[in-house]
């Protein structure tokens, strides 16, 4: 009776590392390429790089930067804080305010157009199995430059902390194709 007691007390004591162990990190770092295909005119492609650090267990703090080129060159970059909400052990809902800045350089012709403006940005991960973590978001971006855009992201994990990822990303109605790889800390 004593060895059995011993061993759901050693089990219990575990779960909550197993649990941490396949939820959703918020600690991590990703790079990869971009392809917006007919975006106003112009087939941009770019670099996309964009990370996340939490501060404890339901805040965090996030930021991105897309540059992206053609005729008219893109540059898009947020900074701002979040809050995450379990629903359960494998999907979470979370939401956020940030700064946001575009600007769009038009090398040949006209300067730059840019602008600093506040952005309310969401949506929800799903932890589908050990490898395959999906997706999806919603960002509104206020100001001059204001917009609404989705994403559809899937990851999927090729080490314990590196993961390749994919998107999809309607920016202002325009489709985009994201890749890269994720490398979580």
């Amino acid at each position: 009776m004593k060895k059995t007691f011993q061993g759901l007390v050693a089990a219990a004591a575990l779960v909550p590392t197993f649990a941490a162990a396949e939820g959703l990190s918020y600690n991590y770092l990703e790079g990869g390429l971009a392809l917006y295909p007919n975006f106003d005119s112009q087939d941009y492609l770019g670099v996309v790089g964009r990370g996340s650090f939490a501060l404890d267990e339901h805040f965090f703090a996030f930021g991105g930067l897309k540059y992206l080129e053609d005729d008219i060159d893109l540059t898009a970059m947020h900074i701002g804080g979040g809050y995450r909400h379990g629903l359960d052990a494998k999907t979470d809902v979370w939401g956020g305010v940030t700064a946001e800045y575009q600007e769009y350089d038009h090398n040949h012709h006209h300067g730059d157009v840019d602008d600093t403006a506040l952005g309310l940005r969401g949506g929800l991960r799903h932890q589908l199995n050990e490898k395959l973590e999906l997706g999806a978001s919603a960002r509104v971006i206020t100001g001059d430059l204001d917009y609404v855009g989705l994403t559809g992201t899937g990851r999927y994990a090729i080490q314990e902390n590196v993961k390749l990822f994919a998107e999809a990303d309607l920016y202002d109605s325009e489709l985009g194709l994201l890749g890269g790889v994720t490398v979580e800390f």
